[in-house]
């Protein structure tokens, strides 16, 4: 998806949407002018509501779209990097040029109560972004590696297009991804901070984070509304999941975090902790005030959002993904619509 000028995508609205509640949803994201729709490719939430498979909604939605891009956000624990590789030529045959995947560290709820390892998650990582690249060369490899081997292996689908490459962008918030994005990644994907601590990241991205066509894209909640008021309340019961603790020093907040609270990741949670659950509620109530939320994610009048997009513009961002938490749906994307438009 290279390009200079900023862009803008828009979560689906999992869990809790039907499969074709989801492909009428992207259509209308089409419609509406957003660059890319996005799935958190998950097998479940914590949210116990229901929760289609991504790349089969986004097969569907294929058929109903002709310009919007998308994708998913997945981990590498789950599919071996070969049958993904070939899950991605073949719907690329159907979307056209118009796919893309982002794989992170991945969660513990996707994982554990399926018998699926979660261990060594950027090693996994680094290597099925180097398999899948070599199988969409069409040509029978070799990779020998710490999690997967290839012994004269071949793909014989390959991504449509002369390019033969789908975009494979990295999720990464610590160091030692934040430098795999910026080495391997065609785009480098952050979740919610400050813009000032967007900024320092990117510096620490390096590598192809220079090069124009490098997507620097910021996975924002966002809620907006003609009353500010009504944006933070809609935000406000769901704020313990909106800010990383890991990033709150980065961000300058010398908060003194009780012991009871330490090492909780959203990475880690399952759906049946309910001790770790209540904590993560408990930690919001306790310590994320308005003004936190209002430094770590956007809500507000129309005007007070575009100021804040501009905020992350200046610090880098030049594909933002929003997660829309707005008391009024249509109103908030018919509004995201009319900013994306004006871009």
């Amino acid at each position: 998806m290279p390009s200079t000028k900023t862009k803008f995508g828009i979560t689906a609205p999992v869990p809790g949407t039907s499969v074709g509640g989801l492909v009428d949803f992207i259509v209308k994201c089409e419609k509406a002018g957003f660059d890319s729709l996005w799935i958190p490719d998950h097998v479940v939430f914590i949210a116990d509501k229901e929760t289609p498979e991504a790349w089969s909604v986004i097969t569907a939605a294929a058929g109903a779209t002709s310009k919007i891009q998308m994708g998913t956000i997945g981990d590498p624990h789950r599919l071996h990097p070969a049958i993904f590789a070939q899950r991605l030529a073949t719907v690329s045959h159907i979307a056209g040029d118009r796919i893309f995947a982002c794989l992170g560290y991945g969660e513990k709820m996707n994982t554990d109560p399926y018998g699926i390892e979660w261990d060594k998650p950027l090693g996994r990582l680094k290597e099925s972004v180097e398999v899948m690249r070599k199988l969409w060369t069409g040509k029978r490899t070799n990779f020998k590696g710490k999690f997967f081997r290839l012994e004269k292996a071949k793909l014989t689908i390959t991504p449509s297009g002369k390019n033969q490459k789908i975009p494979l962008y990295i999720a990464a918030t610590g160091p030692k991804a934040l430098k795999i994005a910026g080495k391997t990644g065609d785009g480098w994907v952050t979740n919610a901070m400050p813009s000032r601590v967007f900024s320092k990241k990117l510096k620490e991205v390096g590598g192809k984070s220079k090069n124009p066509d490098f997507e620097k894209c910021l996975f924002m909640f966002v809620s907006v509304a003609k009353n500010t008021d009504d944006t933070y309340a809609t935000i406000e019961p769901v704020k313990h999941a909106l800010v990383w603790p890991e990033l709150l020093k980065d961000a300058g907040y010398n908060i003194k975090i009780a012991d009871r609270y330490k090492g909780l990741s959203y990475t880690k949670v399952l759906p049946t902790d309910t001790a770790m659950i209540k904590k993560f509620r408990e930690m919001g109530e306790k310590y994320y005030t308005r003004e936190m939320l209002a430094d770590f994610v956007i809500f507000g009048t129309p005007d007070e959002v575009a100021a804040r997009i501009k905020e992350y513009e200046k610090a880098g961002v030049n594909h933002f993904i929003f997660r829309d938490f707005s008391p009024d749906r249509d109103y908030s994307l018919n509004t995201l619509s009319e900013m994306v438009s004006a871009k």
